[in-house]
């Protein structure tokens, strides 16, 4: 009987093809070189990008990889585990299952439902503006998503959208990216912000308050920027009518949901108040599932981890390990420097300084993702300064441009928690962040340019 081999999908083999070649690559060269984290991070980014291979999959490629050719030590190579992001999408991760477990969910989707249910934009902009609104009393994008997905997927399917139907997809994007796309310019609203703020008074001895962050980035980069989002969710996923579906309040507690309800309570409020007591949102967010977890607590599933999927987990702290090998290794740093030789920044060419600025946070996003940008930009500052005729602070701030400018969803840890969790595929983000990103450069850029020599900034 002829043998037959199993047929493997075109995306899949490539995948597998360069994955083997990478490996090669990798250990015909010197161990913890230049190049190879220049291979490691290049494959991790292209396999993301495409999605031709699963997200988790991915990360556990580039972990191996990075130790079998010993691109970097292991402390580099895993500090996805020891960051706080990761562990912040395992506890909203148990959150979000309590929250569906104990019913919350449901009663929370039943006070909002009815506002939402007079035509698919209302529902699509009345779930944009909760999570627009929310972040500026929860300062993790992380935190907000978890808290938001969960009450977003009853919310869509009381208002009768089945789960292939694009109304379905077009609310759910709208609260997610209104929880993380404008809050780029909410100073501690997001992970590139805080890192930002951080760099700059460690490195520079400077810190931009939150007031003048404000009023410089959020009326353009922010409220515009969403009144656009909303706008491009609507004409790429044109939903129906929702379905006249009776969204009565019961007056019935099922067991745990008040509980539940205190422990979120606690949780939003220790989120709000992070600067006062200084314990990252993280650890408020695994308090609380370990609160759900904890035997007999009624919040949980018997056996809750086994009926829990744990790829988005090892999937965050993949791109956060591939964000720390590009930062360590100095291949973020060199990308940065040579992009400052090549482009045409001048003294008093401030139009053409703003835009290069911006195009070289952007694109240094795309290969260290996010949080990257500002860690690896911030000490170059005073270098632009220099070059640019600007003051410090306003070549720090211009990395905001490019930071706020998301090409693809992987370059968002939250994003990409808010799709998993949805139960929507990076695809139809990206139906959204591109065309924003192309709006964002060619319509946006020269609005903030120009409210930034009205504001004296320039």
């Amino acid at each position: 009987m002829p043998l037959r081999l199993p047929s493997v999908p075109c995306r899949h083999a490539v995948s597998l093809l360069a994955t083997a070649a990478a490996l090669a690559l990798l250990l015909l060269m010197p161990a913890g070189s230049l190049a190879q984290a220049g291979i490691v991070v290049t494959l991790g980014i292209g396999l993301w990008a495409t999605g031709w291979l699963p997200q988790w999959l991915t990360a556990l490629i580039f972990f191996t990889l990075c130790m079998v050719a010993k691109v970097a030590p292991a402390g580099v190579v895993f500090a996805g585990f020891e960051s706080a992001a990761t562990w912040l999408v395992f506890s909203g991760m148990v959150i979000g299952a309590a929250i569906n477990h104990t019913g919350l969910g449901d009663r929370v989707a039943a006070v909002v439902g009815p506002r939402l249910a007079s035509g698919y934009a209302q529902a699509v902009i009345g779930a944009g503006l909760l999570g627009l609104i929310a972040s500026f009393f929860m300062p993790s994008a992380m935190g907000r998503i978890v808290l938001l997905v969960p009450i977003l997927l009853t919310l869509v399917g009381r208002l009768g959208y089945a789960e292939h139907d694009p109304g379905r997809h077009g609310i759910l994007l709208a609260g997610i990216m209104s929880s993380f796309l404008p809050t780029f310019t909410i100073l501690p609203a997001n992970v590139p912000n805080n890192v930002l703020m951080g760099a700059s008074e460690a490195v520079l001895g400077v810190s931009p308050s939150y007031a003048e962050y404000l009023l410089l980035h959020f009326p353009i980069l922010g409220l515009i920027k969403w009144v656009l989002l909303m706008g491009v969710i609507l004409w790429q996923f044109r939903g129906g009518t929702p379905a006249s579906i009776p969204m009565e309040r019961s007056d019935a507690r099922p067991p745990g949901i008040v509980a539940m309800g205190v422990l979120l309570a606690f949780a939003v409020g220790m989120w709000m108040t992070d600067a006062w007591h200084g314990i990252s949102p993280a650890w408020i967010g695994m308090l609380v599932a370990l609160v759900c977890l904890f035997p007999g607590s009624g919040l949980m599933p018997a056996k809750p981890l086994t009926q829990m999927s744990l790829e988005p987990f090892v999937y965050v702290a993949g791109i956060v390990s591939l964000g720390a090998l590009a930062h360590e290794s100095g291949l973020g740093a060199a990308l940065a420097g040579r992009l400052l030789e090549v482009l045409p920044l001048a003294d008093g060419a401030d139009a053409g300084n703003f835009a290069w600025l911006a195009v070289i946070a952007t694109t240094l996003g795309l290969l260290v993702t996010l949080p990257g940008v500002p860690a690896v930009l911030t000490p170059l500052a005073p270098q632009l300064a220099d070059v640019t005729g600007w003051s410090v602070e306003a070549t720090v701030m211009s990395q905001v441009l490019g930071f706020s400018t998301v090409v693809l969803p992987y370059q968002s840890p939250p994003l990409i928690i808010g799709l998993l969790t949805s139960g929507l595929g990076m695809r139809q983000a990206a139906r959204v962040t591109l065309p924003v990103a192309l709006i964002t450069v060619v319509v946006l850029w020269p609005l903030d340019y120009l409210w930034w020599q009205w504001l004296g900034v320039i």
